[in-house]
């Protein structure tokens, strides 16, 4: 069975609350054939409420759906791909111990009601035919240029290619109107450049919204954008009309500027030394080898590199949460090496990881709780071991008003926040502990601008208190507007140490690439 052609959706006036908070008010909106719509907002708008709405995660209180000008009621994922709409989540739903075909043959066993004959035709009896789904696999990948190896298993496989995999298992259910979810945050630019070239082809075949706060992505790829702020749609239009600053004043009811290191005051002393380290990665490889680098207090360095190149690796051996195979590292003169992390974050470690909803918080924990975890058996918030729950109130409300965590309440689970709201979270807990020394990693992927805005002036301040930092980021103009020294990471090893003044985006591009005669 194939679904109708879709050559409109069309939304009218849809609502949905949530306790204490209205997700999404009043919104209507209308997509047509080979449109590329581009949802944009703040982190908490409502961008991904209203899709999940779409894809029948979530029924409106109010409103209506209509594809090809019918009312249509979805009320799970199967509804919304038995009529050609599919989702690529920001979060991957994959398994990584399974093939691509597997995968992709788990999914389709997944669906319910009429999206079922969506996959009759893979079947022998009762069961799905392996040799059929990857032969298709095969057939979509080579339609819509997606390069996909059907036979590598997930864990094999890079980020920006489990996201490939992603887009043809949702093509492989028969979507012909996609949603995708922030498909850039956690892409190289190269991935990211590849993608949009990849998206615009696709558009001749389909129609996509997809949701964003690159703001450079929108105008590259949509012809028309519909902005969100506080769950109300405050406007919609063709988006070659529009500059990227008037698209995020519009966010943010406000103008945005992210800032820039400016400032002329020297860095101190070394803070973190690392000498000679080599690192295992997880395939037992040596991820690092021999990697020496220094940061000084007062001074942030940036280091750039291709997603893969041991940044992971780097950031755990710092942190105690993986072990050197040999080297030095020190902070402030003490020795790290084979320090537990417990240790190593009473010596004045901060760390703001790249996982936020895995390593940064505990998901099912209270925002009020996520922002004492490092500190919840000492004074103010435990005496005797007893906790003081007014301590921790306290806290949570002057942090929530002082980082702008925007939350129904503090009592909330961490893991129901936006990205945005997450990693505001987690900033403030490194923060407000006065750290020594501040890992960043990737720190504003999947942000809006007015969050970046927001993080970044949290960095240059702790920057000009003396903290030492080391910002870990595949955004060059991140790393360039931010860095007091740039390092550029190759196969584990640092290639070379830039000064801000001879760091450019063409240079550094090319020296991540391995270039060495620059």
């Amino acid at each position: 069975m194939t679904p109708e052609p879709i050559t409109s959706l069309r939304i009218e006036h849809i609502t949905k609350r949530f306790p204490k908070i209205v997700a999404c008010s009043d919104i209507s909106l209308s997509v047509g054939k080979s449109d590329v719509l581009a949802l944009v907002g703040e982190n908490g708008a409502g961008k991904t409420t209203l899709m999940n709405i779409l894809m029948g995660l979530y029924t409106p209180d109010e409103g209506k759906i209509f594809i090809n000008n019918k009312p249509v009621v979805f009320n799970s994922p199967s509804d919304a791909f038995a009529v050609g709409i599919g989702m690529v989540h920001q979060q991957y739903m994959l398994v990584p111990n399974l093939t691509v075909t597997e995968n992709i043959a788990l999914g389709m066993n997944q669906l319910t009601g009429k999206a079922k004959g969506l996959v009759e035709r893979f079947k022998r009896g009762l069961r799905l035919d392996l040799d059929a789904v990857r032969r298709h696999i095969v057939a979509i990948s080579e339609h819509y240029g997606l390069a996909v190896d059907p036979d590598a298993y997930i864990w094999q496989l890079s980020v920006g290619e489990q996201q490939r995999v992603e887009l043809v298992k949702t093509l492989c259910f028969g979507a012909k109107f996609l949603i995708l979810d922030e498909p850039t945050s956690a892409l190289t630019p190269q991935e990211t450049d590849e993608l949009i070239e990849l998206l615009r082809r696709m558009s001749r075949e389909l129609s996509i919204i997809f949701i964003s706060h690159k703001l450079a992505e929108v105008k590259a790829l949509s012809n028309k954008v519909a902005i969100l702020r506080g769950g109300k749609l405050v406007f919609r239009g063709n988006t070659a009309d529009h500059s990227s600053a008037d698209i995020a004043a519009l966010m943010t009811g406000h103008e945005v500027y992210l800032p820039i290191n400016q400032s002329s005051k020297a860095p101190g002393n070394p803070l973190l030394v690392v000498r000679d380290l080599f690192v295992r990665g997880d395939r037992g490889n040596m991820a690092i080898s021999k990697l020496n680098l220094t940061v000084r207090a007062g001074e942030i360095v940036g280091l750039a590199g291709v997603s893969g190149n041991g940044q992971r690796e780097l950031a755990e051996a710092l942190t105690g949460l993986r072990t050197i195979e040999a080297g030095k590292i020190e902070l402030d003169g003490v020795s790290l090496v084979g320090k537990s992390p417990k240790q190593i974050i009473a010596q004045g470690m901060g760390y703001v990881p790249e996982e936020r909803n895995i390593e940064g918080i505990v998901p099912s924990m209270s925002i009020k709780e996520n922002l004492v975890l490092k500190d919840i058996t000492s004074a103010p918030f435990s005496r005797l071991n007893i906790i003081s729950n007014a301590a921790i109130d306290k806290n949570a409300d002057d942090m929530r008003e002082r980082f702008d965590i925007r939350c129904s309440s503090v009592a909330v689970a961490a893991g129901s926040l936006s990205g945005g709201n997450i990693q505001k979270v987690i900033l403030a807990r490194e923060i407000s502990r006065k750290p020594k020394f501040l890992i960043a990693v990737y720190p504003i992927r999947g942000l809006d601008m007015g969050a970046a805005e927001f993080i970044h002036k949290q960095l240059l301040a702790l920057r000009d208190q003396g903290v030492g930092i080391l910002l870990i980021s595949e955004e060059l103009e991140e790393i360039l507007n931010l860095s007091d020294r740039i390092a550029v990471i190759f196969k584990g090893n640092i290639a070379r140490t830039l000064g801000h003044d001879e760091a450019t985006q063409r240079k550094l591009g090319m020296m991540m690439a391995g270039v060495k005669d620059i």
